[in-house]
């Protein structure tokens, strides 16, 4: 009889257990994602009524930007919406505010700042700061054009945005991005955390009418997409330029046992979804792919080498702090021909010490944000990854 009690009873335990966790994982908010040339594109929805975009999860910059009916440049022109404020009766402008954003050479967007109510998942946020593009150069695709702000603030929330092309004085602006406004604040979520995870491991570029690639998951930590544990990395407390998040301290990159570069203290790494590539500052990056022999495309603006099978090559691995992850060779290389080869790491011409990991790396990984806790975390999808992540000393 009391056998038959302890077994009642550990059963319900377990289904009371089980109950909690699937309870706790419902509570999770996601959103389906692609990985369109390598970055991760979902939905936003912004107005009243809704207005739906296919944007850039960017957890390196933290306005929120989407096309515009004002915008009459080719990429405009080929979106399916765009973003019509007098059609939301939630929309306020700005008194014509403008800002200009220029990533690098080439690459270049103006905007108009507005609030309005944008929505993610079903989460709705009112007043929401973000950009109405009018011009917009170099960026996106008939697939997808605009950006979700998750990273690139300040530790007290605030964000600086640039007012004009010519202006270096930055316009302050509290809790302006939508990582602030709706995930920080929570909204009624058990937790501040919000990650991505690739579901679909078909390479860098993927074709059009593919399945899901990833999901976007907030709210908390879905510990049924990952195997074995989640690396935690801190955010640096100092030296760490305009914004710590989301950034952690960067020891080393080496090719296997063809090089081995040792970095400068302090230096950082940015994870950085708005960038499809690996990129290093330009000394060390010409010093790396000169140990596979590859040589910089200036034209191209990559580096291209021969190369005849991808297995031959080394494993890419880089030492954060207390951890290496390993890239095994086709993450981090694309064969364009049975004999050139191009790879995926490009020069950070920007920076003298710091790297920004991008999607090439992280789209190896479940990737988590947690700023309640000032850290950021990876851990390998249970799905198709080959990356590996083991714990060091150093």
């Amino acid at each position: 009889m009391r056998f038959t009690t302890v077994l009642l009873s550990t059963a319900l335990l377990l289904a009371s257990t089980k109950a909690a966790t699937l309870e706790k994982r419902c509570s999770l908010r996601r959103e389906p994602m692609t990985i369109e040339d390598g970055l991760l594109v979902a939905k936003v929805k912004v107005g009243s009524p809704p207005q739906t975009f296919s944007v850039v999860y960017d957890t390196s910059n933290s306005l929120t930007w989407v096309p515009s009916t004002e915008c009459n440049t080719r990429v405009c022109r080929e979106q399916p919406n765009l973003y019509n404020a007098e059609s939301s009766t939630t929309s306020v402008n700005l008194n014509s505010k403008k800002i200009s954003i220029k990533y690098e050479e080439g690459v270049c967007l103006d905007a108009r700042l507005y609030r309005d109510t944008i929505s993610v998942a079903g989460l709705e946020v009112p007043n929401q700061l973000f950009g109405s593009a009018y011009t917009v150069k170099g960026l996106g695709s008939e697939k997808y054009l605009g950006s979700l702000g998750l990273g690139g603030f300040n530790e007290d929330g605030t964000t600086k945005y640039l007012t004009s092309k010519n202006s270096s004085a930055p316009t302050i602006v509290s809790n302006g991005g939508f990582a602030q406004n709706g995930f920080q604040m929570a909204y009624g979520q058990g937790s501040q955390q919000f990650g991505m995870v690739t579901t679909n491991q078909n390479g860098f570029y993927q074709k059009r009418g593919e399945k899901t690639d990833a999901e976007f998951i907030f709210g908390g930590v879905d510990h049924d997409v990952y195997k074995g544990d989640v690396a935690y990395f801190k955010l640096p407390t100092c030296d760490y330029g305009d914004s710590p998040f989301w950034k952690t301290e960067i020891k080393s990159v080496r090719l296997a046992d063809t090089i081995d570069i040792k970095l400068a203290p302090k230096s950082l790494a940015s994870l950085s979804t708005g960038s499809s590539f690996i990129s290093a500052p330009t000394k060390q990056a010409d010093l790396l792919h000169a140990s596979i022999d590859a040589k910089y495309d200036e034209e191209e603006r990559m580096y291209l080498f021969k190369c005849c099978d991808l297995e031959e090559l080394p494993t890419l691995e880089i030492d954060l702090k207390g951890y290496r992850i390993s890239l095994p060779p086709k993450a981090y290389v694309m064969q364009d021909s049975d004999e050139v080869c191009h790879t995926l790491i490009d020069r950070n011409t920007d920076e003298e010490k710091n790297w920004v990991l991008g999607g090439a790396f992280l789209n190896n990984f479940y990737h988590l944000y947690d700023a309640s806790n000032s850290q950021i975390g990876l851990a390998i999808p249970k799905v198709g990854s080959a990356a590996m992540i083991e714990k060091i000393k150093n």
